[in-house]
């Protein structure tokens, strides 16, 4: 691993860091985003939207975009280059994230990150700092100013601002929920057993965890001028309509009773959807508390999920965010659905095949699909693959039923 991310830093020519203008056209770019508005808001379109993301990153090793400045900003030019020359007009460029990784909140609260050998892999907590009820009682919201790692996130963040052209959205930092985030700097069995035993310690710290992400994305906001300059309030690479920009990412809610997430998750996710507006929840799955995804206060659009754990429940997917969400919120809910970048290929357009079969004429499934940039597929490849994509999505348009 080590010797072929040397080999990767060898070959490369990074894009210094400074203003960069990309062959785009910015009435195409809002074309794409318009056809995203109407697909929300279940007006008619030609195709269902059809999200592609070259990634995780190009001509980057994870390791250094994480860490290193010039390599994130390289990674994200030549994301959207080859993005641009290979994926057809539906395409919205959105900058790399500052941080793509999570565990940006448990790293200002004290987490240390450990990282694996190979360049390519993800950090993840070395050691949780709560390990016990007074180590958490101990636990208070940071001054997210003074933070080395959110120090790191805001330089990155100016560069996009000062160097990017307006149609180019800037991605944002993660929004896990607050009990997500628990997750990471919390010993999990005593995060478990204290549901039943110490309520009152997991509420204040949640409460602590959603406090200094507030100040996150204020801060985050601050420092680019506001919601309509970023893709999303998160660090999915994926535009999303203004005023709905929310992404709370909440996969510990796939462990949870619907008991136990209405009293100890909901809460704190729906905290965030009311401080910065509207947007989704994300569950990769399993989904034992659907029922209580969609709501109308705060207002929750949709669900974005993992389609390998989400396939087996495509019908009960389908009512909850067909009737269940028009008698929820009076308003159908969409799906964002994962195709991760292990998947052939041709078996993502098979499974959009089988989204839109299952899910037709009542919920529109909009397909996010992670494509691999590491070579191993093909300019072709990518280029047929897009226009299968859209032969789907244009039949699926052709079968649903629209409200206007």
């Amino acid at each position: 691993m080590i010797e072929r991310d040397a080999a990767r830093v060898a070959a490369r020519r990074r894009v210094p860091i400074g203003p960069v203008e990309f062959d785009l056209d910015p009435a195409i770019v809002e074309g794409g985003r318009e056809l995203t508005r109407r697909a929300w808001r279940y007006q008619e379109v030609e195709r269902v939207p059809v999200i592609i993301d070259l990634g995780p990153e190009c001509d980057e090793s994870v390791h250094d975009v994480l860490l290193q400045d010039e390599a994130w900003f390289n990674s994200g030019v030549r994301r959207i280059e080859r993005s641009l020359r290979l994926l057809q007009d539906d395409y919205i460029p959105v900058f790399e994230p500052p941080w793509a990784g999570y565990f940006s909140t448990p790293a200002m609260l004290g987490a240390d990150l450990w990282w694996e050998e190979d360049p390519d892999s993800w950090p993840a907590v070395k050691s949780p700092p709560a390990r016990d009820l007074d180590a958490l009682g101990r636990l208070e919201p940071p001054d997210v100013a003074s933070s080395p790692h959110f120090a790191r996130i805001l330089t990155r963040l100016a560069i996009a601002r000062d160097c990017l052209p307006p149609p180019v959205a800037i991605g944002g930092v993660d929004m896990m929920s607050p009990l997500g985030d628990l997750q990471a700097i919390m010993d999990q069995t005593l995060m478990f057993l204290s549901m039943k035993r110490h309520p009152d310690a997991l509420h204040r710290a949640c409460d602590v965890i959603a406090t200094t992400q507030e100040a996150v994305q204020e801060a985050t906001l601050e420092a680019v001028g506001g919601q309509d300059r970023l893709a999303g309030l998160t660090n999915w690479p994926i535009w999303r309509p203004e005023g709905a920009k929310v992404l709370v990412t909440d996969d510990v809610a796939g462990l949870l009773s619907p008991a136990m997430y209405e009293a100890f998750d909901k809460p704190y996710g729906d905290r965030l959807l009311r401080r910065f507006g509207s947007g989704l929840r994300h569950v990769c799955g399993p989904h034992p508390a659907l029922s209580l995804y969609m709501t109308a206060d705060p207002p929750v659009h949709g669900l974005n999920c993992a389609y390998r754990f989400s396939r087996e429940v495509l019908a009960t997917l389908k009512e909850a965010m067909g009737p269940g969400a028009r008698e929820a919120c009076g308003r159908r809910g969409h799906l964002e659905v994962m195709f991760e970048r292990d998947m052939p290929l041709p078996s993502i357009v098979e499974a959009f095949r089988d989204l839109a079969a299952a899910l037709a004429p009542d919920v529109v499934a909009i397909p996010y699909c992670q494509v691999a940039s590491d070579g191993s597929v093909s300019d072709d490849e990518i280029t047929a693959f897009g226009a299968e994509m859209r032969r789907v999505a244009e039949g699926y348009a052709a079968r649903m039923r629209w409200d206007g």
